[in-house]
């Protein structure tokens, strides 16, 4: 059950948390999520990633050789209930927002993307801050979901704009920072 959980948090979710089956099934929430319209909701900071769900906001660095790669703001989902909604039903995400799921302690929690429109890359990374796997991630089509799971436990992970992996050049050992 708890594998479940966390697979449906990523943007998916974590199985993605239902975004990691962390955007798995059994957390799936029975209402819909709005669609994105950055113009229709902005945090005190600016827009949010996914303006159904009212979530602490930080900003995301990552950062290696020596230079700032990229820089994320963020919805920050540490409940299970916020994981396993994540970024479903999103339709659009412009390349400067993004979701940071945040778990006490380590965890090896598989990511799918049930009712996620978009493709996402996600990072995960460790308790010392280093990315430990980067992934890129594609809506579900077919049942099962596809599970995107990690090399090595993680206590974060961010979901971001497909390609930006591959455009920033993000890799495992970046060191990876929250601001709250």
């Amino acid at each position: 059950m708890l594998a479940v959980l966390a697979l449906s948090l990523a943007a998916c979710s974590t199985a993605a948390v239902q975004h990691p089956a962390p955007t798995g099934s059994a957390a799936s929430p029975t209402a819909s999520p709005a669609a994105f319209d950055p113009s229709a909701f902005a945090s005190p900071t600016g827009p949010v990633a996914n303006p159904a769900q009212s979530l602490p906001v930080g900003v995301v660095t990552i950062a290696g050789g020596g230079h700032t790669k990229l820089r994320l703001d963020v919805q920050i989902a540490a409940t299970p209930e916020s994981q396993s909604v994540g970024l479903m039903e999103v339709k659009s995400l412009p390349a400067n927002l993004g979701m940071a799921f945040m778990f006490g302690d380590p965890v090896r929690l598989a990511f799918w993307m049930e009712d996620t429109l978009i493709p996402l890359d996600i990072a995960f990374w460790n308790a010392s801050g280093a990315v430990v796997t980067v992934l890129s991630m594609v809506p579900c089509t077919t049942n099962p979901c596809t599970l995107y799971n990690p090399t090595a436990p993680y206590v974060g992970a961010v979901e971001m704009q497909a390609g930006l992996i591959a455009k920033d050049g993000l890799k495992v050992g970046d060191t990876v920072k929250l601001s709250r």
